[in-house]
């Protein structure tokens, strides 16, 4: 099957990147880690799995990172080498595991991508799996499967960036006739900002910013009006058309993220800033919640200014390195600082729900209208220009960038 892949880098490749040797053009291409190129089609690990012939897979941008080496070595031990990109699955099932129950070939399915101990046959379960949490399992690195977190960062088993994958049977949804495709591969970056806000919710009353407008800012803007209609929503853009995508999804206010733009988040987080000695001003009072949907370390001294004593910033986006950051306020303020990944069970209305499928629901019931932010669409073939496009968020006002293949 045709895929784009990605192989470890070898150590004399990755140190030249580093030395600012290589350009980005040669990030991508047949000399490189990243390769678009025929691959072996999946095969079925187990008879609980199925073959799902793809339909469209989403560009993330943990994919990104990937793409450009900017990820952190630290998960590198939950991956394995090569694996076919993309973690963003919608596709239609072709061949079904023998002892398969409940779907059949020609099914729409949107997939939940992580790999934990039921989908790598273990048994009992980790503690952390057993008790609804499975983005904390203690086994990504055991069982029948190679290592790996998600489909889509593991060797063998396909991604949304080529024209096969496999998923077990645990793993999929059926996506309803009056679902589109477009609205279908936003499920997988939704249900991630439906277990960031579901994890802290805010209270009807409060306040709640939201730093950075692409795609997770966005889906965390959706996700707070689904979950907590009656919090005051602000949101930090950097470009016009985040703006106007953020207002429709319910924000209440956005502050443009450019120049000096401190005294309007200090106005609509009710903050008053104090000037230290040297540096950047010092806030008392702001926001009760704070999500955090891009990485570097302006944003993240952003939230821990803006944040009420006593207050919760939550970390969206994959933030990695930060050079230079001064973490008094958080003990300063007395702040609650929450990492989030993937999905996970909650408990609300009496019963326990996946993030994953609240997600989908949501979409499904039209409660959170979120098509739209698929703005490109590109065959698999044109790569090149389909990662441009995901990069390029000023110039081609992109928030989603797909592949389609049907």
């Amino acid at each position: 099957m045709n895929a784009v892949s990605f192989a470890a880098p070898i150590p004399t490749y990755l140190a030249t990147l580093v030395a600012g040797r290589v350009s980005e053009s040669l990030l991508v291409g047949p000399h490189a880690c990243t390769r678009y190129g025929v691959v072996p089609t999946p095969e079925l690990p187990g008879p609980h799995w199925v073959r799902v012939r793809t339909r469209m897979g989403g560009i993330c941008g943990s994919d990104l990172g990937i793409v450009g080496l900017a990820t952190s070595p630290s998960t590198s031990p939950f991956s394995s080498f090569p694996f076919v990109l993309g973690h963003e699955l919608v596709g239609t099932i072709e061949t079904l595991g023998a002892e398969v129950c409940g779907f059949g070939t020609g099914d729409r399915v949107v997939v939940n991508p992580l790999l934990s101990c039921t989908t790598r046959g273990i048994t009992p379960p980790c503690v952390d799996c057993a008790s609804g949490h499975p983005s904390r399992c203690r086994h990504f690195t055991e069982g029948g499967l190679p290592p790996g977190m998600f489909i889509g960062t593991t060797r063998g088993l396909g991604g949304g960036w080529g024209e096969y994958f496999v998923a077990h049977v645990s793993q999929l949804l059926r996506v309803g006739d009056h679902v589109s495709d477009k609205a279908a591969v936003m499920t997988e970056p939704f249900a991630c900002c439906v277990h960031a806000v579901r994890g802290a919710r805010p209270q009807a009353g409060q306040r709640a910013l939201v730093i950075g407008a692409g795609t997770m800012g966005l889906l965390t803007v959706a996700a707070l009006q689904s979950l907590a209609p009656a919090v005051a929503v602000t949101v930090m853009a950097r470009h016009q058309f985040q703006a106007t995508h953020a207002t429709r999804l319910g924000a209440s206010r956005v502050v443009m993220a450019r120049g000096d733009y401190l005294p309007a988040l200090a106005d609509a987080a009710q903050t008053r800033l104090l000037a230290p000695i040297m540096g950047r001003p010092v806030g008392i009072g702001g926001f009760d919640h704070v999500y955090i949907c891009v990485t570097g370390t302006r944003s993240v001294e952003d939230a821990m200014r803006f944040t009420r004593a006593g207050g919760v910033v939550t970390l969206v986006g994959n933030v990695s390195t930060l050079n230079g950051l001064d973490w008094t306020p958080l003990w300063l303020k007395e702040l609650t600082l929450r990492g989030i990944l993937a999905y996970g069970q909650h408990g609300h209305g009496g019963a326990s729900v996946s993030a994953f499928q609240e997600a989908a629901d949501l979409i499904a019931s039209g409660g959170a209208p979120l098509e739209s932010l698929v703005t490109h669409e590109f065959s698999l073939s044109d790569y090149r220009n389909a990662l441009a496009a995901a990069r390029a968020k000023r110039s081609g006002d992109s928030v989603k960038v797909v592949f389609r293949y049907q």
